[in-house]
């Protein structure tokens, strides 16, 4: 029996079954990874006729049987539950495969787009950066994954306030350039800068791609060997967090590119740096870069102190001077060459430059504890820690809400693909705006309703499970609001949503009682917990009016501000 902290999740075949893999690391420091099998994909399907429906889809290959079951559709109060057709198929991909030829034959599906990874979490009530137990355990000799423990185990969640001993690794490229900017198609990496805590060989390095000598120094004859050493460091040193400044949208996507020209040339590289033996895979979203690296969480400190500090400049140099008071030598573009063609002080200067850009990147993401709300709110939420740095609060409330609609035996349906997918008025109205009195004023009161919104929906009982959508729904002490939506109350159906809101607000509560005794990393992370849950507390009215939300419901969103208004 064992416990360790989840930091990342995916899975794997086993004889054509998916196996959930968790990564994570134990108290002991040790890295870990557990395959969790017999965990199956499945969705549900709603359908006038079951029987027919049944016999419609039961040659359907890729369905590997099939379960009548009783839930509740997504929105409006019902007093009985629908007949649905829970559909089990042998893999993951197996779901997209048959979505459309299902829906034909169909009313309504639900729950096709959720993730594997994600359905396993939620159905097990495991969060990102939460702590699980393992059971019986049996070690697993041959796995192609680099982790220190590796075995095959069921998983329950254990409550551990503390965060496990993490790795970090910070690193930074520096690259040749004849004329204007660096290209990865023809100007090469020359150094690679890594900070560490806890250290490595030492706190940092400096690799080269020429001879050269020092301390924290590793020179080689080319770019290859250069490169080649950076990632078997990674393997060595097995960090639990990569992170750079600005490297998503630079670093990793050059180093991705290179490594594919120099093998166009013929160079060999082993490239693996994921804790399942994959490559950086780096997906560009709109303006900004995903990077994913398999077992380990990449953050990039750039966009992270966008979000949390207004600053007049966000380039490392002033960032570092401003929120650190730390002074940066700068070499520029234009400098790089001279200082690399010199065999001594410039090339000195030129590689603590180089070293000093991951140290700093290293202190601004833990010295400003950068990733503290992230963490407390994958583990309030339940999402993956890499998931809450790369997408929006909307993710984070919809994994809250597949847990609780499950527990409550209410299916999600699917995200849409245009627009929103229920009967509601046209448009949202907000809160009231006063027009403001011109002029000087004195004694002005600042007046802010803690928590506005989520009281009113508390309060008032409003949720997608208690508004009413049939005409024909008859309960006692029916709520109505300004705008006009209607909702049953309380003592008839508590609904879902004030439940996860008076869960959260309670929590909160408890979290701040616990924070006048506790001092240190204890303190930190009980702070960072009770700013979590403020952030979802004051999310799920927006969600609710989001078009592109799974459950979208103009009705209750502007009962909500209809109340405000009142």
């Amino acid at each position: 029996m064992m416990e360790f902290q989840i930091i990342d999740a995916d899975y794997t075949l086993d004889d054509g079954k998916p196996v959930v893999r968790l990564f994570g690391r134990n108290p002991d420091g040790q890295s870990v990874c557990c395959f969790v099998p017999d965990f199956e994909p499945y969705f549900h399907v709603q359908a006038a006729s079951i029987e027919g429906l049944l016999e419609d889809i039961k040659e359907i290959p890729e369905i590997k049987r099939t379960e009548i079951v009783e839930k509740y559709e997504p929105i409006g109060y019902q007093e009985h539950p629908t007949t649905m057709v829970k559909v089990v198929v042998g893999k993951p991909k197996d779901v997209p495969a048959i979505r459309d030829e299902v829906k034909r034959r169909a009313d309504r599906i639900y729950e096709t787009d959720i993730m594997f990874k994600n359905r396993f979490m939620i159905d097990r009530g495991i969060s990102g950066m939460g702590w699980v137990r393992t059971g019986d355990e049996v070690v697993i000799l041959q796995h192609g994954v680099n982790s220190d423990v590796v075995v095959t185990s069921q998983v329950s969640p254990v409550e551990v306030t503390k965060n496990a001993p993490l790795r970090y690794l910070a690193f930074d490229i520096e690259c040749l350039v004849d004329v204007g900017m660096p290209t990865p198609d023809r100007s090469p990496i020359i150094m690679i800068s890594l900070a560490f805590r806890p250290a490595y060989t030492g706190e940092t390095l400096v690799l080269v791609a020429k001879k050269v000598e020092g301390d924290g120094i590793e020179s080689f004859d080319d770019e290859t060997g250069m490169l080649n050493r950076f990632f078997e460091i990674v393997r060595d040193y097995d960090p639990d967090v990569i992170l750079g400044y600005n490297s998503n949208e630079f670093d990793f996507p050059y180093i991705t590119r290179r490594v594919e020209v120099l093998e166009e040339q013929g160079k060999k590289l082993r490239a693996d740096i994921g804790r399942d033996g994959r490559t950086v895979f780096c997906r560009k979203i709109g303006n900004t870069t995903r990077v994913n690296v398999t077992g380990r969480i990449v953050a990039d400190a750039l966009p992270l102190i966008r979000r949390e500090y207004s600053i007049k400049q966000y380039t490392l140099k002033n960032v570092a001077q401003t929120l650190l008071n730390i002074d940066k030598f700068d070499v520029s573009v234009q400098q790089m060459a001279e200082y690399w063609n010199d065999d001594g002080e410039k090339l000195a200067e030129f590689i603590e430059y180089a070293r000093r850009d991951a140290v700093l990147a290293l202190h601004l993401m833990l010295d400003l504890r950068l990733l503290d709300k992230y963490v407390a709110l994958a583990q309030v939420s339940g999402a993956l820690l890499q998931d809450v740095l790369d997408g929006g609060q909307s993710s984070m409330v919809e994994n809250l809400l597949l847990r609780e609609f499950g527990k409550r035996d209410r299916v999600i349906p699917p995200k849409p693909d245009h627009g929103g997918r229920y009967n509601a008025p046209d448009e949202l109205k907000g809160g009231a705006v006063l027009e403001p009195v011109r002029g000087l004023l004195k004694d002005a009161v600042v007046l802010d309703y803690k928590s506005l919104y989520p009281t009113i929906m508390m309060a008032h009982n409003l949720c997608y499970s208690t508004v009413i959508i049939d005409s024909e729904t008859r309960v006692p002490g029916v709520i109505r609001a300004p705008s006009g939506g209607e909702f049953v109350p309380a003592e008839v159906y508590h609904g879902i949503v004030p439940g996860i809101l008076e869960n959260l607000l309670n929590r909160r509560t408890e979290t701040k009682k616990m924070m006048r005794s506790a001092d240190g990393e204890e303190y930190r992370v009980l702070n960072a917990t009770q700013n979590a849950l403020k952030i979802l507390l004051n999310s799920f009215y927006g969600y609710s009016g989001y078009a592109r939300a799974r459950l979208y419901s103009l009705v209750l969103a502007n009962a909500v501000t209809s109340f405000g208004r009142k």
